[in-house]
């Protein structure tokens, strides 16, 4: 048995199980192995023998034939098993045939599935008798090859022997001394016997595959003739068959399978890539592939898949992962053409197996279009949702029976609601509207929109009850949504609160019917006012009309503030002395009208009394409110109001001319006293100014007139100074340049307040101009030379001799001599030369002549 089974056309080896105490296989150890074993295998029979498994075969990586658990499983099912596999260890492919012998031994019969049999070198046979072909005959029948022994006498090729295999296959039990043609026919039987000839006459192995019509039916074989040697002669034939027709069969399907899936690879319209998931290099590609890319087939198979795909390339690289380990199939990727444009495309991605490799193949859609659509929709819904959430009317949807389905931002802040709170509760649950005068319950909109499908507004005077129970005024509009053909699948509900509104509506009605500054009713009002006023009924009726002395000059000297206070302070005295039932307006500017309903002309009069008696300072200048009125009393219908108007009015003006003079007369008084007591001016200063002003003008023989404005001049012409800060005014050291714009403009205003007074308008220009220089420099208007009125040129020259010689704030005063030397060098740039000389000459006189005193004041 030894020396047949040394000479099989295959490996064969016998093994041994080593369990653990719980009867578990824990490795195998090798009894033998034949030379047709080693050489498959490499492996040598003396390094072998008697060695366990685990110290031949380097440990298994993950993923790789568990060969224990499977020698294993078939030794304990007792029943022979098949495989191929891949062996790393000899980096090869093995057909392997598993026979049990017993509880722990196994024979494996190792053979190479694409070229099954090596060159074998059989010896003779044992004899029948051998009692080791027992053991011979279990092997030879529990392969799973059909197995023939063909000899070679009398010229003809006879059958000996054939294994249980053949015999199940082809339903031959007792083959023994029969011909091929005998056993198959002659068509197939001389076939197989040009075989069996070629294999005696090379004395080397014949493959063939034969076609047979045996009792179980059609089959293909694929058949090795083996000779087998023996004294130097081929003794036997060893026939090992398969029986493949199940393999061509399903070869022939595949075929099919292929052709077909090339035809879908290479004619289909989608692109369609196959990718190394470990390299990411392009294996192949459609043409639909050349044509999206730009590429050639050539071209494409040369790149790698991070050359089209845009994402950066560790991305690409986890994705191919993702993909082989089928945890993601499905893609959106930015890919880039030959051309250089940029498109999206969704890819469609898994792995595929061709028997050797794992590859990845994508089915790959341009979608840029699609994504862009989607994009815009997006934005679109955005925007909706933004403008829907931004926009400051509440807005509520509801379904088509009337439940709330959102609300927006607006609607929960008015209703008190969220908008969880309220999805998906009935509409009348969340809005409770009542009107607001009567409290009754208003028509649900909502309702009445689904009922006549039209849109509806809310009534007037709707308002809302919110969570927290307050009521807010609301006004609003429910309409209809549809579909495209018109059902109506539910309603949309703006509102918005109008309370704000409402308090503006008043407001505007209060502004269009009172005078904003004083709160007074205004002429509009009153004119409207007087049809319903003019009434028999209402008989007597006396009308006062007033003036508010003084307004444009205080506007001038104390700013327009402190006349709106002179307004405001006119109205509320107005208010104080009049009865509650008197309609009382601000006529105009500073004009004022009182109507007194069923009160006659004595009434009227004592209220005119009173209010004139009234001391009241509308500023912190000590100067008091002065109001000139006039009153007429309609006692019949046959005069018209308007007639008693105008009869006030006149009464008024003439009261007017008596009190302006004086009034402003009070208003010069005080401003002088204010001026005096701001500054460091003081009314010595004044007679000093006009002492040095009328000794330079009776040198020039100046008129009784001109003297006059002069004296009015050195009187007057600070007068604007009571407008500036005292403490500046006061300050004892350099102005800063803001401090000094101030100062500045004390000529302006100065001008305004005698422009006010017609007694003092003659010397207006005169105060306006009072610090112009000679070369120009001055200021307000920088006027030259003789452009400049001649009593300011005088003023100038007297007014900084005087301010020279006397103490300031900010220095002592210099001597008469020290002055004069001033003067004489400023003259012809800040004075004018003429009258600078003139009055040096007469200060000269007069301190040689002390006891002449030319210049004193009516001297």
């Amino acid at each position: 048995m030894q020396n047949v089974t040394d000479s099989l056309p295959f490996g064969v080896g016998y093994f041994q199980l080593v369990v653990n105490a719980g009867d578990e296989a824990k490795d195998y150890v090798f009894l033998d192995i034949s030379p047709a074993f080693e050489k498959l295998t490499g492996l040598a029979r003396a390094a072998v023998l008697g060695k366990r498994a685990s110290e031949i075969f380097a440990t298994a990586k993950p993923g790789e034939f568990h060969w224990l658990s499977y020698y294993d499983r078939v030794v304990r099912s007792g029943k022979p098993q098949e495989t191929t596999q891949w062996f790393e260890s000899f980096k090869r492919h093995f057909k392997i045939s598993v026979i049990p012998l017993d509880q722990r031994s196994f024979t494996v019969i190792l053979r190479d599935p694409g070229n099954p049999f090596a060159e074998p070198e059989f010896t003779d046979p044992k004899d029948e008798t051998d009692p080791l072909l027992e053991e011979l005959n279990i092997l030879f029948n529990k392969t799973h090859d059909a197995i023939s022994i063909v000899e070679y006498r009398d010229r003809a090729f006879h059958y000996i022997r054939n294994n249980a295999m053949h015999q199940a296959l082809t339903g031959f039990h007792d083959i023994k001394g029969m011909t091929p043609t005998q056993l198959v026919g002659e068509e197939v039987g001389l076939r197989l016997q040009g075989y069996y000839e070629q294999c005696m006459r090379t004395g080397r192995p014949v493959s063939y595959e034969q076609k047979f019509s045996f009792a179980p039916g059609k089959r293909i074989w694929q058949t090795v003739v083996t000779p087998v040697f023996g004294q130097d002669e081929i003794r036997y034939l060893l026939c090992s068959s398969q029986d493949v027709s199940e393999l061509k069969k399903v070869e022939g399907e595949n075929e099919v399978l292929v052709q077909r899936l090339q035809a879908m690879f290479s004619r289909h319209s989608a692109v369609m890539l196959i990718v190394d998931p470990v390299s990411g290099a392009i294996v192949d590609a459609n043409p639909a592939a050349c044509e999206f890319y730009g590429y050639t087939k050539e071209e494409l198979q040369s790149l790698l898949i991070r050359d089209i795909n845009m994402l950066p390339p560790g991305e690409v690289e986890r994705d191919l992962l993702l993909t082989y380990g089928e945890k993601q199939r499905f893609y959106i990727f930015p890919h880039r053409l030959k051309s250089g444009a940029i498109r999206l495309v969704d890819v469609y991605s898994c792995p595929i197996s061709d028997g050797k490799n794992t590859l990845l193949y994508s089915i790959i859609f341009d979608v840029t279009d699609r994504e862009a659509y989607r994009e815009e929709l997006f934005r679109e819904k955005e925007m909706l949702l933004t403008t829907l959430r931004s926009i400051g009317d509440g807005v509520v949807t509801t379904d088509n029976a009337g439940f709330i389905t959102s609300l927006n931002i607006a609607a929960q802040e008015i209703t008190g609601w969220t908008e969880e709170e309220a999805g998906g509760r009935p509409f009348t649950d969340v809005f409770r509207l009542h009107h607001e005068e009567t409290g009754e319950q208003v028509e649900n909109p909502i309702q009445k929109v689904l009922d006549t499908g039209r849109i509806i507004g809310l009534a007037n005077h709707t308002e809302l009850i919110s969570r927290g129970g307050g009521r807010i005024p609301i006004a609003d509009s429910a309409a209809p949504i549809k579909t495209e053909d018109g059902q109506i699948v539910g309603v949309v509900m703006v509102f918005r609160d109008v309370t704000h509104e409402r308090e503006h509506s008043k407001q505007i009605e209060f502004l269009s019917y009172h005078d904003p500054l004083t709160g007074l009713y205004n002429r509009r009002y009153i004119e409207e006012t007087i049809p319903c006023l003019d009434l028999g009924e209402n008989l007597p009726i006396s009308v006062i009309m007033g003036d508010v002395n003084g307004l444009k000059l205080t506007n001038d000297v104390f700013g327009h503030k402190a006349g709106d206070r002179l307004l405001q302070n006119t109205a509320r005295l107005l208010e104080k002395n009049c009865m509650k039932e008197a309609l009382i307006a601000r006529w105009g500017g500073d004009e004022f009208a009182i109507f007194m309903p069923r009160t006659n002309l004595k009434t009227a009069e004592d209220a005119i009394h009173h209010i004139k008696n009234a001391h009241i300072c509308f500023d912190e200048s000590g100067l008091c409110l002065s109001l000139s009125l006039g009153c007429a009393c309609k006692d019949s219908m046959d005069r018209s109001i308007e007639a008693i108007m105008r009869q006030a009015e006149e009464y008024m003006y003439h009261q007017k001319l008596l009190d302006g003079k004086s009034y402003r007369n009070s208003i010069i008084h005080t401003l002088l006293a204010m001026l005096y007591e701001k500054s460091n001016e003081t009314e010595e200063h004044s007679k000093r100014m006009e002492s040095h002003c009328h000794c330079i003008g009776r040198r020039l023989n100046l008129s009784s007139k001109e003297m006059d404005e002069l004296s009015l001049l050195a009187l007057l012409h600070d007068i604007g100074k009571v407008s500036v800060d005292p403490n500046i005014l006061r300050k004892p050291g350099a102005l800063t340049p803001e401090e000094w714009k101030e100062m500045k403009r004390h000529p302006e205003i100065g001008y305004r307040i005698a422009q006010a007074t017609p007694e003092l308008s003659i010397v207006a220009e005169l105060i306006l101009a009072h610090h112009e220089r000679w070369d120009g420099k001055g200021y307000p208007r920088g006027l030259v030379a003789e452009e400049i009125p001649f009593p300011c040129r005088i003023l100038a020259v007297a007014d900084a001799f005087d301010a020279m010689t006397n103490d300031r704030v900010y220095r002592r005063a210099m001597s008469v001599e020290e002055a004069i030397l001033e003067l004489e060098g400023n003259a012809g740039s800040q004075f004018d030369p003429l009258i600078t000389r003139i009055f040096i000459e007469e200060r000269k006189f007069l301190m040689a002549h002390p006891q002449e005193h030319k210049c004193s004041n009516g001297g």
